[in-house]
């Protein structure tokens, strides 16, 4: 009888020094923690991707309608095109744009929308604001503002959707004004 309790000491003693189970013990608590830390990086480079992707868009569309003096309805809707285009592979569900061209008047400097094109959102009525003191009497600037909502494919679930604007102010290349025809 003496012996087993001296025996069941040593196996204790020795389960308590013991390193076998160390690694695991460790490996379980730290995986999960990899695991968020990995998720959270695919969603904030999704992230990133996608607002690049948004303000190249902002300025594609800007550039393509400020190259000549007047622009048309086709031209616009060809220049909207080219901008959801570069979202792609993102899902263009969410893309709205307000496209608008607005010209400097009076003495004042005034900036007036003198032509606007919106699809899939609102009208960003601060770039009015924003426009002002880019250019002199009877110049004006075309204007873009690209609103994307971005889904994060990991975290959604907490963050929910994030919401993302772009404006883009190009003035015209061959005139001071770009009409509409």
């Amino acid at each position: 009888m003496a012996i087993r309790p001296l025996f069941a000491r040593k196996t204790i003693k020795a389960y308590i020094r013991g390193e076998g189970g160390v690694a695991a013990i460790e490996a379980g608590f730290l995986f999960p923690v990899m695991m968020v830390a990995l998720c959270g990086m695919i969603d904030i480079g999704g992230a990133l991707m996608a607002n690049l992707k948004v303000t190249n868009s902002s300025q594609i569309v800007a550039d393509l309608l400020a190259r000549d003096r007047a622009t048309n309805d086709a031209q616009i809707e060809d220049a909207i095109v080219a901008g959801r285009l570069a979202l792609n592979p993102l899902d263009t569900t969410t893309y709205g744009i307000d496209v608008a061209g607005i010209q400097y008047v009076g003495t004042s400097l005034e900036p007036t929308v003198r032509w606007r094109e919106t699809l899939n959102m609102d009208e960003n009525d601060a770039i009015l604001d924003r426009s002002e003191g880019l250019g002199l009497q009877n110049e004006g600037v075309v204007a873009v503002t690209v609103r994307y909502t971005f889904r994060p494919f990991f975290s959604g679930y907490i963050t929910g959707d994030i919401q993302m604007e772009e404006e883009a102010y190009v003035r015209g290349r061959k005139g001071l004004f770009v009409e509409r025809e």
